[in-house]
């Protein structure tokens, strides 16, 4: 994780406790948590569908396709509050969504077109997911006063295969987001 990314993340976790949002990042600041940037979705049947074959064939799609894809650095920021709850946008994000649509094309070749069911808007990093609702303006005049810097660079070097589970967590009273990892995949190898 790029410290740069991870402190801005961190200057923003305080702020975000005020609201009803689950930060994606660590409690302790050397903890990325669960940062990401989500490059697609499978979507063509639900992940407990998926067995190990399938989960292996969309693997070795993605390899292929990204084996000639080079490492490449970006920004992200600033922080921005929205209805899902707070975003860090990337840019420039030429690279970003050019590796987007590699691996829809892994997707494709391994899973066909229905596997591709969705469209995440423009590349960002989540910082937290809403849980609630709360007025964003004090939120965006908070996150745009408090925090500096507001972007950070960001390397692109891997791109994870990740098994993603929605559950209703009775303490936050609403849903998080957890994952297990399904395979990793270095990008021009």
């Amino acid at each position: 994780m790029d410290d740069e990314l991870l402190g801005l993340a961190e200057a923003c976790r305080p702020i975000l406790g005020g609201y009803p949002i689950d930060p994606q990042c660590g409690s302790d600041p050397s903890d990325s948590g669960l940062l990401h940037l989500t490059c697609e979705m499978l979507a063509d049947a639900p992940s407990a569908e998926y067995d190990e074959a399938a989960l292996t064939e969309v693997a070795d799609a993605l390899r292929a396709e990204l084996s000639d894809v080079p490492a490449f650095t970006t920004e992200a920021g600033p922080p921005i509050g929205n209805i899902a709850g707070a975003v860090l946008d990337v840019w420039p994000e030429e690279g970003t969504v050019a590796l987007i649509e590699r691996i829809r094309s892994a997707i494709r070749k391994a899973r066909g077109d229905e596997a591709l069911q969705h469209s995440g808007g423009r590349p960002h990093i989540s910082l937290g997911y809403s849980y609630g609702t709360a007025s964003s303006d004090p939120l965006n005049s908070e996150l745009r006063n408090k925090v500096l810097p507001r972007r950070a660079s960001l390397r692109v070097d891997r791109v994870h295969l990740l098994d993603v589970a929605w559950t209703f967590d009775d303490g936050l009273g609403g849903w998080r987001m957890t994952w297990e990892p399904v395979a990793e995949i270095p990008l021009g190898r």
